[in-house]
């Protein structure tokens, strides 16, 4: 039987914006990752995450970005190692006390935009990262881009983890995401979702933006809230997954 988990980024808006109650995302996800306040989310947004992950028995990751509320955590910041080291210690830390306060317990940590591609890439980067993660709690999971440089440096260090692979983004033949500004990054319709998604856990390939084919491990889906056709999309996963052996569960380690 194939294991597979289903995340999703979430509390990115601010409390006069849309709550997570309202998305009826949670019942179909296995996990979340909230955002820690400095790309995006506020206070109550998260607390109220927080809250109802913990009704729908969703594990919860704490996601930190760069401090760029105007980029949306999109932008490069340039910062230097020990200051990637602080920022990701900050907001693993607060969301970590967040969730225990609330009644539940951290479950991983997922990294936003600009930081989550350039530690992909950038060893320096990802050993910051990864430190700061095993100086809170070392049994935290990390996910990550699959394939990436990130996934190399977690498991040097001993932490587990999550190999991450997309439903609505096209990959460069590297294994990358291709850029939000290419034409044809982001897949839009639940068709195009759902044969990339069959791709990558029955064959763990997914077909890149110039037609080659190239091997991912894919551990935890995710799937973005903004995406048009989300809620058609997981109801036709979790059917899809019911016919094939893929059981739906949140990721527990290797």
């Amino acid at each position: 039987m194939i294991h597979l988990d289903i995340n999703c980024d979430l509390a990115e808006g601010f409390s006069r914006g849309r709550q997570t109650e309202d998305l009826g995302i949670m019942k179909w996800i296995t996990s979340v990752n909230v955002a820690c306040g400095l790309h995006a989310g506020d206070p109550h947004n998260i607390c109220r995450t927080v809250e109802a992950a913990l009704r729908h028995g969703v594990k919860i990751g704490a996601h930190p970005g760069y401090p760029d509320v105007q980029g949306f955590g999109r932008r490069s910041m340039n910062l230097s190692a020990r200051e990637v080291y602080e920022l990701v210690l900050y907001q693993v830390a607060a969301l970590s006390g967040v969730t225990k306060a609330l009644g539940g317990s951290l479950h991983h940590v997922k990294l936003h935009g600009a930081l989550y591609n350039e530690a992909a890439e950038q060893p320096e980067l990802a050993e910051a990262v990864v430190q700061a993660i095993v100086d809170i709690d070392g049994d935290l999971i990390l996910y990550a881009l699959s394939g990436s440089k990130l996934v190399e440096i977690g498991l040097e260090y001993g932490l587990q983890v999550a190999e991450e692979v997309f439903a609505d983004r096209a990959y460069l033949p590297n294994g990358r995401l291709a850029p939000r500004e290419l034409e044809g990054s982001v897949l839009i319709s639940k068709e195009e979702q759902m044969q990339q998604t069959r791709q990558l856990v029955l064959e763990q390939t997914v077909q890149t933006v110039d037609g080659s084919v190239i091997a991912l491990a894919a551990d935890t889906l995710c799937v973005h809230a903004e995406s048009p056709d989300l809620l058609p999309f997981l109801t036709e996963l979790h059917r899809w997954a019911k016919q094939h052996d893929v059981k739906i569960e949140p990721f527990c380690g290797k």
